[in-house]
């Protein structure tokens, strides 16, 4: 597990739950509402800078990097 990654919202399917949060240099990470930390409605929007921990399991195919602990920060990104 790596933590305090700062990265930014790259989709996020409201309706769905779950998007992908870009990182610089490294592949997109899976991200789904449960992991988002905020009250009430959780979710993210496209551009959103997020810091997160990253869980990592090789097992897994499409979602083998997961983002967990999900907050949103100040800053935004288009």
């Amino acid at each position: 597990m790596r933590y305090n990654i700062m990265g930014v919202c790259k989709t996020y399917h409201e309706e769905e739950g779950w998007g992908w949060i870009s990182i610089e240099d490294e592949d997109d990470v899976w991200v789904h509402f449960s992991s988002i930390q905020m009250d009430g409605f959780k979710s993210l929007n496209k551009g959103d800078a997020v810091l997160f921990d990253l869980e990592e399991n090789s097992n897994l195919k499409e979602q083998s990097r997961r983002a967990v602990n999900v907050k949103k920060i100040d800053n935004k990104f288009n």
